[in-house]
């Protein structure tokens, strides 16, 4: 039967319902009824042609439900009366999905004369190891009992169910439970779980300790813990791995409660001196020494009870203890590696080199904190007799004084020339008022105590420490720290001005005529400028800029010079003494006695050589406020930063 197609919406395509003809003279013509208030609603046609496509729709709809459970009722019948196994069947391990009986029987036969029949399933518990062999389990598979059984998966309700079962079977596996036609000597293997199980089993005990105080000994009587063995679920995993024909290794562990030991700390307290790692202290900035112990390690001690055998005796001989981390191990990791060293030469004088040694005795062995200030005058301190600073050389308004603490400015400078070559932040530095000659130009720091201090920052993203000590004329700076840098810094001074010295004569008119004599020394003015160049770990070129700008005053050498000598000769002619007859003292040689014979030269003054004294000899290094220098204009830090300042 065809159905024609209808549109609800279209009433052209409505069928058409003609009705038969009626003869004339039997039609009734009612007569025409006015719409009034009472009169009867008038039926439409349009709503008459929806009802019937809703009917028709409905028809159709449910006849397609009908042929669809038909269809599968019929489906169902079909794999009810199917000789093949459903899709991901199991038997004994086997795949026989998709099998008829026959072959599904000579696959699960060749199976279990493959496995069942030469394999031993292996039981490894913690102690020991279980065998369960074919002889002793006398396992054996009625395969053609384990088909038939798969057959029936899935074909033993109604033809829908049937269906149901095989749309299931296709996206999950499906195992045939071989309880019936698996033949197994389950009692054997419960007895042997059982067996196991009353030998393992034990009840707990507490370790015990004492100590021998002759033998200097801990024994420690090792308790036992609570053990038992779960023989219902080892039995099932068993008995399921025979019915998967699964021959792999198993294992499987006891049920325990842990042994309960003695609490050891009462033990070490009374009989053990602890031992100490040695570490640092990051707010005394230093590194607290370790301390060795006596006794017993309690870490190892607790590990080898662990590990020992449930009523086994422990002995645990006491002995010195090395901590971990000695103060030699935890020096190596924080300081073993040199960032940066330097030597400076001086001129070898008593007083001098006392007041180095002090100053390198107060920095030797100190250590800045990323962020901490280094303030020279903070760490060396007040240069005082009591310290045992000695008098000498320093530099005070371009004059030379003797005063307590001279020359530690040389200790100060060769600080300053290490953290430019580490490339550490500068928080107040000045040049000395002249150049000094133990480090380059510009690459100098004074100090004076109470007016001039020399400051750096650690920049570093780790602590460092400075060692300072003289040595055969030389001071000596290393900055230490835990690793090498991965960056390296080259300086460059270069000269801009340059200010002669001139001699300058003063006279003295209580020294002896023709007297001369160096008082001041020389020195030659400059100014300069200093570039800071960072270079990468292979040498290429980062960063270049301009680190400082250094001033040097010149010195005029001053002469003290006595009254000149009177070169001109005494006339011998005495015009009262003279007369007629008397011997023209023309006629006398006045060669003979002329005291202008004498050589003036004798006595020449420029012997004296003004410049034969090395003005490099008396160092300008010392401790010289710089009042006449000209780049001590800018403005100066507090001097009086303390250690670790952060400003």
């Amino acid at each position: 039967m065809v159905i024609p197609q209808i549109d609800a919406e279209d009433p052209a395509s409505c069928p058409t319902v003609r009705l038969p003809e009626v003869p004339q003279a039997q039609t009734e013509v009612p007569p025409p009824v006015s719409d009034g208030p009472d009169a009867p609603e008038k039926k439409s046609k349009r709503s008459g042609k929806k009802l019937s496509v809703g009917m028709i729709l409905g028809i159709i709809a449910g006849g397609l439900v009908l042929a669809l459970i038909l269809g599968m009722f019929i489906y169902g019948i079909v794999l009810k009366s199917g000789k093949t196994i459903y899709p991901n069947v199991y038997v004994a391990g086997i795949d026989v999905g998709g099998m008829e009986r026959a072959e599904a029987i000579e696959a699960v036969s060749d199976a279990v004369r493959s496995s069942y029949a030469s394999s031993t399933l292996t039981l490894e518990l913690p102690d020991r190891t279980l065998e369960f062999t074919p002889d002793k389990t006398n396992v054996a598979l009625d395969a053609e009992e384990a088909i038939d059984e798969a057959l029936a998966l899935g074909r033993s309700g109604d033809p829908f169910s049937a269906v149901t079962s095989f749309l299931s079977s296709r996206v999950r596996e499906h195992y045939v439970d071989l309880q019936s036609a698996l033949e197994l000597d389950t009692g054997y293997i419960r007895s042997v779980l059982e067996e196991v199980a009353a030998e393992v089993e034990s009840s707990p005990s507490p370790s015990i300790a004492q100590y021998d105080e002759t033998a200097k000994e801990l024994v420690i009587k090792v308790g036992h813990p609570e053990r038992s063995l779960d023989v219902d679920g080892l039995y099932d995993a068993v008995y399921a791995a025979f019915m998967s024909s699964d021959f792999s290794p198993m294992q499987w562990g006891y049920d325990e409660e842990p042994t309960r030991h003695m609490d050891l700390q009462p033990y070490f307290d009374r009989y053990c001196t602890a031992m100490q790692d040695a570490y640092y202290d990051e707010e005394t900035h230093t590194i607290v020494d370790s301390v060795p112990g006596y006794g017993f390690d309690m870490e190892k001690t607790l590990q080898k009870l662990e590990e020992a055998e449930p009523g086994s005796e422990l002995v645990i001989p006491m002995a010195d203890l090395e901590p971990a981390v000695t103060t030699q191990v935890l020096e190596q990791e924080m300081f073993g590696t040199e960032l940066f060293a330097t030597s400076t030469e001086y001129v070898v004088n008593a007083n001098r080199t006392k007041n180095l040694t002090l100053a390198c005795q107060a920095i030797d062995g100190i250590i800045l904190n990323p962020g901490d200030v280094f303030s020279f005058n903070n760490v060396v301190g007040e240069r005082t007799a009591a310290k045992g600073y000695m008098p000498a050389t320093v530099y005070s308004g371009g004059l030379s004084l003797e005063e307590l603490g001279g020359g530690v400015c040389q200790v100060a400078s060769s600080i300053y020339y290490c953290t430019l070559h580490l490339d550490l932040e500068q928080v107040h530095r000045e040049p000395h008022q002249y150049v000094v000659t133990y480090v380059p130009k510009g690459m100098d720091a004074t100090v004076y105590w109470g007016h001039i201090d020399y400051q750096f920052r650690n920049t570093l993203d780790m602590p460092i420490r400075i060692t300072a000590n003289t040595d055969n004329g030389n001071v000596n700076i290393a900055f230490l720290g835990a690793e090498e840098l991965d960056y390296s810094v080259k300086m460059e001074t270069v000269t801009l001005e340059t200010y002669p010295w001139r001699e300058v004569e003063e006279l003295d008119e209580t020294k002896e005529p023709g007297y001369r004599q160096v008082d001041i020394t020389p020195y030659t003015g400059y100014k300069v400028v200093t570039y800071k160049t960072i270079l990468d770990a292979q040498g290429n070129e980062v960063s270049r800029d301009q680190e400082a700008v250094s001033v040097y005053s010149k010195r005029d050498q001053k002469v003290i010079v006595g009254p000149p000598l009177d070169e001109t000769p005494d006339d011998p002619f005495d015009p009262d003494l003279w007369g007629p007859g008397t011997e023209d003292p023309g006629t006398e040689d006045p060669g003979t006695d002329d005291p202008g014979a004498e050589d003036p030269g004798t006595d020449d003054p420029g012997t004296d050589d003004p410049g034969t004294e090395d003005p490099g000899t008396e160092d300008p290094g010392t401790d010289d406020p710089g009042t006449d220098d000209p780049g001590t204009d800018d403005p100066i830090e507090d001097p009086f930063a303390g250690f670790g300042d952060s400003e």
